[in-house]
C-alpha cells in the first residue's frame, strides 16, 4: 500500500546521517508529552503523519497522542458526481487515529485526548489557515513542514515552482505556525544551504515530491526530538557573523502560488524571457519545461473548414524540444490556427508590483507553422515565435481521446 511504502521510506531516511541547520538554544529544554493535532491532506502529509505515529509507538514519553484533522471530501470528475477523499483520512483510519472533519475552524474547539488539552498543532499541506485562537490555546503553538528553503518559494506549490524556476537545489524547512499569515513563521530547522538538496536533471514534479517527502517527515520528527518546538523559539537563520550568507540569498526570491488550470495553457507568442517563472533558453524549451512540471498542456485550435472557424480546446502531451539547424522548407509547412488565450504569468518575484501585465498573452489568433517529424511520422514539429522547435506527440480534442498529433491536425482541416 501507499502508506506502507511511505512509512518505510520515512524510516529509512530517518536512519541516515542527515545534516540540518538548526536553531540555537543555551538551555536544555524538556517537553511535556505531546498531544498533537495533525492537520493535513495529501501523500506529502501522509508521510509526516506516519513518521509521527511510528515515533509515538516507540516513544510515548515524547508523543502521547495524535488527533487528525482533514477537510471534507470534494466532488470531482465529470459533473462533479464523485466524492474524492483526501489520502490522509484513509491513513488515519488505517492507523485507528481520531479523525475530525473541518472546512472551517470557526466555533470549533480542539479535542481533549484523555481529558487533557492539545499542546501542539502540526499542519502539513493542509490548505486551511489555523487561526490564532487555536495556536495560542496550544502550549507549544504550531509547526509546519514546508518543502523549500524559506523564505524562498513561500506558498502552496513550492515543488512546482522550484522546477519552473529551474532551481538547481532546494530544501526543507520546519517553521512555527504564524498566527498572521501562511509561511511567515520562525524557521527552526532547515536543510543546510549550501549545499541544499540537489534537484536531478530533467526532474519531474512527482520525482521531486518523492525525493523531498521522506526527508521532510524525518526532519519533523527530529525537530520534536531536539525540543525545538519549545518556546522561546530561535530562528535557524541566526548564524555566526563569520559565516558567509547562503547562496539562496543571492537569488531573487519567488512566490509559489497555487497552480491554476490556466497555468497549463500554452503561450504561443511569449518569448522565454517574458515568462517570469522560467529561464529556459528558447520558447520551445519553456513549453517543454511547463509540460514536464505541470503535465499535459492545453490550447485552442481554430478549424479552417467544416465548422466555420469554430475554436476547439485541445490537450497536448509528449512535448519535447527538437534541435534543428535547417529552416523549414515552404513546401513542408502546415498551418494550424491557434488562439493564445489570456492569462497572467505563472508567478512573480518577491517585490514585483501587482498589475504588471508584461507577461500576459493578448488573446489573438496566431498561425502555428508545423511539419511532420521525420523521425516519427505521427508527431509534428511546431516552429515557435523565436524559431525554436517544439515536438508534439499526441493531441486530444475536447470530447475525444488522445491521438497522434499529425492525424489530429489533418482531421481538423489545419493543413
Amino acid at each position: 500500500m501507499l502508506f506502507t511504502r511511505l512509512a518505510r521510506s520515512s524510516l529509512w531516511t530517518a536512519a541516515r546521517p542527515i545534516r540540518w541547520r538548526q536553531s540555537y538554544s543555551t538551555t536544555s529544554k524538556k517537553s511535556d508529552s505531546l498531544r498533537i493535532l495533525f492537520c493535513g491532506s495529501d501523500a506529502f502529509s501522509c508521510a509526516s503523519l506516519q513518521a509521527l505515529y511510528d515515533e509515538h509507538r516507540q516513544n510515548t514519553d515524547l508523543i502521547r497522542s495524535i488527533d487528525v484533522v482533514v477537510r471534507p471530501s470534494k466532488p470531482t470528475g465529470r459533473g462533479y458526481k464523485v466524492l474524492k477523499e483526501v489520502p490522509l483520512r484513509a491513513l488515519a483510519t488505517q492507523l485507528n487515529l481520531p479523525i475530525h472533519v473541518r472546512d472551517t475552524f470557526t466555533g470549533w474547539d480542539m479535542p481533549k485526548p484523555d481529558g487533557d488539552p492539545i499542546n501542539l498543532i502540526i499542519a502539513v499541506s493542509f490548505g486551511l489557515f489555523v487561526p490564532p485562537r487555536l495556536i495560542h490555546a496550544s502550549k507549544y503553538g504550531g509547526l509546519n513542514v514546508h518543502p523549500s528553503l524559506l523564505p524562498d518559494l513561500r506558498g502552496p506549490a513550492p515543488i512546482h515552482h522550484a522546477l519552473l524556476a529551474e532551481r538547481s537545489h532546494t530544501g526543507i524547512t520546519i517553521q512555527t505556525l504564524s498566527p498572521h499569515a501562511f509561511d511567515q513563521g520562525i524557521p527552526l530547522l532547515q536543510t543546510p544551504n549550501p549545499p541544499g538538496i540537489p534537484i536531478p536533471p530533467d526532474c519531474t514534479t512527482p520525482q521531486l515530491h518523492d525525493l523531498l517527502t521522506p526527508a521532510s517527515a524525518a526532519m519533523l520528527v527530529e525537530t520534536l526530538r531536539r525540543g525545538l518546538h519549545i518556546p522561546p523559539h530561535r530562528s535557524c537563520d541566526e548564524k555566526k557573523a563569520s559565516e558567509s550568507p547562503p547562496p539562496i540569498r543571492s537569488l531573487r526570491l519567488r512566490h509559489a502560488p497555487k497552480i491554476r488550470p490556466e497555468d497549463r495553457q500554452i503561450l504561443w507568442t511569449a518569448s522565454s524571457s517574458s515568462s517570469s517563472s522560467c529561464s529556459s533558453s528558447g520558447a520551445a524549451a519553456r513549453v517543454a519545461l511547463q509540460a514536464r512540471v505541470l503535465g499535459p498542456l492545453w490550447t485552442h485550435l481554430r478549424l479552417r473548414r467544416g465548422e466555420g472557424g469554430k475554436k476547439k480546446r485541445v490537450i497536448l502531451e509528449d512535448l519535447s524540444v527538437v534541435e534543428e539547424e535547417e529552416e523549414f522548407q515552404p513546401s513542408s509547412w502546415g498551418g494550424a490556427a491557434a488562439n493564445t488565450g489570456q492569462r497572467p504569468p505563472l508567478s512573480k518575484e518577491v517585490g514585483e508590483k501587482d498589475g504588471n501585465t508584461s507577461g500576459w498573452e493578448t488573446g489573438e489568433d496566431v498561425v502555428l507553422r508545423y511539419r511532420v517529424d521525420e523521425a516519427d511520422s505521427e508527431a509534428v514539429l511546431v516552429q515557435m515565435a523565436d524559431g525554436s522547435r517544439l515536438r508534439v506527440g499526441r493531441i486530444k480534442v475536447e470530447g475525444s481521446t488522445f491521438k497522434p498529433a499529425r492525424r489530429v491536425l489533418e482531421s481538423l482541416g489545419s493543413r
